[in-house]
């Protein structure tokens, strides 16, 4: 029942532990045996847990430092540049001073605290003081005062909200997994041609190529193209995604191009290459495949994932890529049944890929609806458990 939760402040519910860093100076401090998180290690992080960053520091380290050894199960918060990164300690581990880290008392769950300090982030950035970034002191920490049932309350909604998260995560672990898989293959035929070698081998101005391969440039297998306009002003929300140089931003109503397709950045950010299963409208920071001549999307995706565009950067201060010097670029051309049999043996796994991603977006979306009710109250544990069953 919600009347019975209690208003306490983050001080009651745990200890909160500053971090940070050793001095550079001394190698010593570093490329010991203890994990040690830095926010830099959450931007990307997708993962309720972490056991271990970048870097680790030395026993030494530790000790000439004012960096704190924190137990399992504390809960890690970036409280400036920025605020708000969460993540819950997978074992012993250390943080630099951009974390105010919570160390939760007895009665109170690591795993609910995580979930409520995700849901206020903004809330937490509001008490956040400086000019050149925010940063929120520890003694204000400590103040914000939060709603919180009785533990076993805490743990089924942190059970609840962690069972979607679960979910989410097994199908970004199954979708990496089956990534590599695709890649691997790509790999042993069109980079190492280990299925063709006891065809045999023969000499080609790049390098020893199968019997029956050729070389030419890479417009002989496909063809780059700008990507197109569209103001964010211009924009009508809808079901077709808008693609850019860093991938998927946004929708919009219409589309420009048939899916599946594959994009990669033309300015701003270079390197990155998308496979989009469905129609989709890639903005004018991108290139998109026009057309696949030899090639074909899968193909195409890892034939572009093996290029490395920063050597065709065009630009200055804004990295620019120019198609036309890319087209030029020398490439194995392979028989195109092995380039289909690759894709027929490769569109199974892209395909439980898409289902993976729309399924997690239905779950991530769900999971938001009920972070907040759940934690606020608003919404009874049973209830709730009941509809995440059937999710399950």
């Amino acid at each position: 029942m919600a009347s019975d939760w209690r208003e306490l402040s983050v001080g009651d519910i745990a200890d909160v532990v500053g971090g940070g860093t050793p001095s550079t100076k001394q190698e010593a401090n570093f490329n010991g045996e203890i994990p040690w998180i830095t926010p830099r290690d959450l931007a990307g992080h997708r993962y309720r847990r972490i056991l271990r960053g970048e870097r680790n520091i030395s026993e030494q380290g530790l000790r000439n430092s004012s960096a704190r050894l924190l137990p399992r199960g504390s809960v890690l918060l970036t409280t400036r540049a920025p605020v708000g990164y969460v993540a819950i300690a997978d074992g012993p581990i250390t943080t630099n001073q951009g974390f105010r880290s919570l160390v939760p008392r007895d009665g109170f769950s690591s795993e609910f605290i995580y979930y409520l300090l995700k849901a206020n982030t903004e809330y937490l950035k509001n008490y956040a003081s400086g000019t050149t970034f925010g940063e929120l002191a520890g003694t204000t920490l400590q103040s914000l005062r939060f709603r919180f049932p009785l533990l076993p309350e805490q743990g089924a909604i942190a059970h609840i909200l962690g069972t979607l998260d679960d979910k989410i995560e097994l199908n970004r672990r199954t979708n990496q997994t089956l990534e590599a898989m695709a890649q691997a293959l790509f790999k042993s035929w069109f980079v190492d041609f280990e299925p063709f070698r006891d065809q045999g081998m023969q000499d080609s101005l790049m390098e020893e190529i199968p019997v029956g391969w050729g070389v030419g440039r890479l417009d002989d297998l496909l063809l780059l193209q700008r990507g197109f306009d569209l103001p964010e002003v211009h924009r009508t929300p809808g079901k077709y995604p808008v693609i850019t140089a860093s991938g998927p931003s946004g929708t919009h109503a219409e589309y420009k191009v048939r899916g599946p397709g594959v994009t990669t950045g033309r300015s701003g950010l270079i390197g990155r290459v998308f496979y989009i299963h469905e129609d989709f409208w890639p903005l004018n920071t991108s290139l998109w495949v026009k057309e696949f001549k030899v090639s074909r999307p899968i193909y195409a995706y890892h034939l572009l994932l093996s290029l490395d565009f920063s050597i065709f950067n065009a630009g200055s201060a804004v990295p620019t890529l120019n198609r036309n010097h890319v087209h030029n670029l020398p490439v194995v051309i392979p028989p195109v049944p092995m380039v289909e049999m690759f894709e027929k043996l490769s569109a199974p796994m892209f395909q439980r890929c898409h289902f993976n991603e729309r399924e997690s977006s239905t779950i991530t979306d769900i999971r938001d609806v009920l972070l907040p009710k759940l934690l606020s109250g608003e919404i009874q544990v049973k209830g709730a458990e009941r509809f995440v069953e059937k999710i399950a």
